[in-house]
């Protein structure tokens, strides 16, 4: 497990953020109290490929925030720009002006892409062609600053590939990771011309492979442990901490701390060390998943508040979220179904915490039938209740854990924040077909 974090640049020199905490901890707003102050440089390149011609893009972005917290209500105010004189003017909105540091000591290094970046983007696009197709490489540099403290915030450079046409499909991972080559393989495989299309209205059993249970759990658990979610009651985890949700044989860790997979980092945007933090254990819910807003109203640790950019406020959201394996052979349970799904690749996942449903966009399957593979599954929706998926769950667990790169670019709220996760094949006793 790559659980080492990068070297991380703050966006200034340390010196000069050491005084820009010392500043802010004198910082007084009337009725209102300092609660931080958010960094943010951002480097975004594409690669875009259509009508067999590749552009190059470039997109650098940089910005501040400073957060007050009033008796009713968090204040957010935010400026494009990290010049000293735009940082005194973003704080003197809610504070009396205060002095800051006239400049910088040492010029932090420019962020830039990695060395064969072109020729990797370049060659993508190529093996992906005819298909109009996107290549992104992804990163951000980021410091958040407390009255008397600051702390940088690191996390992954990612790659994101966007493949549209007649077969869509998309990837995210972490630049550089050791399986990114075999995982860009799949994504150019094209789907069987002969396919099987289940009946609306059925219900199978559903066997969930290849880490595709990865996005049935971050749709079911993760999402649902979210405290915004679970503190206003829309999610049907409220009030269930400690309650027994699913086979007593889950075991689900949201994990910031693995660097192998999209969603991590090692401090959250509020300044809260990344530390593993288990959702669920032996089948009952152990934990919710907090920023420091949803801590203080459910009496629970922070840790998950992540900004989608600089110019957005924290919100409590899931990182890596990690199935433990168990004992038993994905072999073994797809030879018991006597007519089911197999499913190996979900396109796309939503999850309705009022309606408590879930669907999701089924890619790439199979029919079974005695326990043998029949016929290729076309492309459809499978949907559930919430609940009733995890109680549905079969205690038999997979032995052959998997990093989904399939998904991950999450939104939530219409906000998009990079998540990762890594599950074994896991069988739902049944689901129905939209």
């Amino acid at each position: 497990l790559m659980r080492r974090t990068p070297r991380s640049e703050p966006p200034f020199d340390p010196r000069w953020l050491d005084l820009l905490a010392e500043r802010c901890s004198e910082l007084r707003g009337g009725g209102s109290r300092f609660e931080d102050f958010f960094i943010e440089q951002r480097l975004e390149l594409s690669a875009v490929a259509t009508s067999g011609e590749l552009r190059f893009e470039e997109c650098r972005l940089e910005g501040a925030a400073a957060r007050w917290r009033s008796p009713s209500k968090l204040v957010l105010h935010s400026r494009a720009g990290l010049s000293t004189s735009s940082f005194s003017n973003l704080l003197a909105r809610h504070a009396d002006r205060v002095a800051l540091p006239a400049g910088r000591t040492l010029p932090t290094p420019e962020m830039d892409p990695p060395r064969g970046w072109i020729d990797w983007a370049r060659s993508v696009a190529s093996r992906l062609a005819p298909s109009p197709t996107v290549v992104r490489y992804l990163d951000r540099r980021a410091a958040v600053v407390r009255a008397g403290g600051w702390v940088p915030v690191s996390s992954p450079a990612l790659v994101r590939i966007e493949r549209t046409g007649d077969h869509p499909s998309a990837l995210l991972a972490v630049w550089g990771h050791p399986r990114l080559g075999s995982w860009v393989g799949e994504l150019m495989a094209e789907p069987s011309a002969k396919t099987w299309d289940p009946t609306p209205g059925a219900h199978f059993p559903v066997l969930f492979m290849n880490g595709s249970a990865g996005t049935l759990m971050h749709e079911l658990v993760g999402h649902m442990a979210e405290s915004d979610l679970v503190a206003s009651g829309a999610s049907p985890f409220a009030r269930l901490a400690g309650a027994t949700i699913t086979a007593p044989t889950i075991r689900i860790v949201d994990d910031p701390t693995r660097f192998d997979l999209p969603g991590a980092f090692d401090h959250d945007d509020e300044a809260v060390p990344a530390e593993p933090i288990p959702v669920v254990t032996n089948g009952r819910l152990e934990n919710y998943l907090c920023d420091r807003e949803g801590a203080r109203q459910l009496a629970a640790s922070p840790g998950r508040g992540r900004r989608a950019v600089w110019n957005r406020l924290p919100v409590a959201r899931l990182s890596n979220l990690v199935v433990t394996a168990g004992k038993h052979l994905a072999e073994e349970l797809e030879g018991d179904l006597e007519h089911g799904i197999v499913v190996t690749r979900i396109g796309g996942a939503t999850v309705d915490p009022v309606s408590s449903r879930t669907v999701l966009r089924v890619e790439r399957g199979w029919e079974v039938r005695h326990g043998r593979r029949r016929r290729p599954l076309a492309p459809c929706e499978l949907t559930g209740n919430v609940m009733e998926i995890l109680a549905r769950i079969d205690p038999r667990i997979g032995a052959d854990p998997t990093t989904d790169w399939r998904l991950g670019w999450c939104i939530k709220d219409g906000v998009p924040l990079p998540t990762g996760s890594e599950a074994p094949s896991l069988l739902v006793e049944s689901l129905e077909v939209l």
